[in-house]
């Protein structure tokens, strides 16, 4: 049996012209990913996106002010849907990668605004430590998201609002909690903690400052004979930290404001209820100030 012969000329041609259509569609970006810079930005994003949506965390014990991106965070960030960070005052280094990415699918938090500095530091970046203002953070990436996924935009925003009402309600049982010692003297290592204590009113004197350099020996001297109160440095704990509160003759605790020892499943709530927890267990050591007073 012979079968009809097609000239093959012909037949070259049609294969080409569909691999040339092929290749002249652009690939399809197929990544549901967000990657975001350090984890508490997961923690409240994840109060935004659906469950099934993978969240990427770029740092991961390392210092923020310092982290550099390797290959695969790279390649991880230039396929994302949304790259979510804070800005070059807290990932200096990061920056620089960012600087690449087209500016519709990043979103850098510092700069979208209307955040609560009240008894923290003006510059210092770590917001998130302040419920507030977590949710302020939450409210931005359900807009961006909204932007990107018109379709989903309701449920985004309906989540921002809802997490931002839970919000409220936290930061208030915090500072009723955290209010009594507004009067005990209370050291940090870095000016970040002002965003936790703050709102309740307590006046935190810090070590060193958002750009962590250290304010030596006058600061320390300063500090000596404050009374008894608390030092509060970043987890893990430390034999320097250790050291400083007992030269001050305060009490030592570590806190974790990155979220680094926390399970993953943890959530934005678990967070702030960690460090007010870590924060009590050196506070109730110290006489209650307020209470004596009444």
């Amino acid at each position: 049996m012979k079968f009809p012969q097609f000239p093959f000329s012909l037949f070259t041609l049609s294969v080409a012209a569909v691999i040339l259509a092929a290749c002249g569609r652009p690939a399809p970006d197929t990544s549901s990913e967000l990657v975001v810079s350090v984890r508490p930005l997961a923690l409240i994003a994840r109060e935004i996106v659906d469950p099934e949506t993978p969240v990427r965390v770029l740092v991961r014990g390392d210092d923020p002010h310092h982290y550099a991106p390797t290959v695969s965070d790279r390649a991880a960030l230039e396929r994302a849907r949304l790259a979510i960070w804070l800005g070059p005052q807290l990932e200096g280094v990061l920056a620089k990668q960012m600087a690449l990415l087209p500016a519709e699918r990043q979103l850098q938090l510092l700069d979208a605004g209307g955040y609560e500095y009240g008894g923290a530091s003006a510059d210092d970046p770590h917001l998130w430590l302040r419920p507030r203002n977590a949710a302020v953070m939450a409210a931005h990436i359900a807009e961006r998201l909204a932007e990107l996924q018109p379709q989903r935009a309701d449920t985004y925003r309906q989540r921002a609002r809802n997490f931002s009402r839970a919000m409220a309600n936290l930061q208030k049982v915090q500072n009723r909690a955290l209010w009594a010692y507004r009067e005990v003297p209370i050291v940090v290592t870095h000016d970040a903690y002002g965003h936790f204590f703050g709102p309740a009113g307590i006046d935190t004197r810090a070590l060193s400052d958002s750009g962590q350099s250290q304010r030596g020996a006058r600061t320390l001297l300063e500090l000596q004979g404050a009374g008894d109160g608390c030092l509060f440095g970043e987890a893990p704990a430390n034999d320097r930290d250790r050291r400083t509160a007992q030269n001050l003759g305060l009490r030592y605790a570590p806190l974790d404001p990155l979220a680094t020892d926390l399970a993953a499943d943890a959530g934005y709530r678990d967070l702030q209820q960690q460090l007010l927890a870590d924060a009590r267990r050196c506070l109730a050591w110290v006489p209650d100030r307020a209470a004596g007073a009444d």
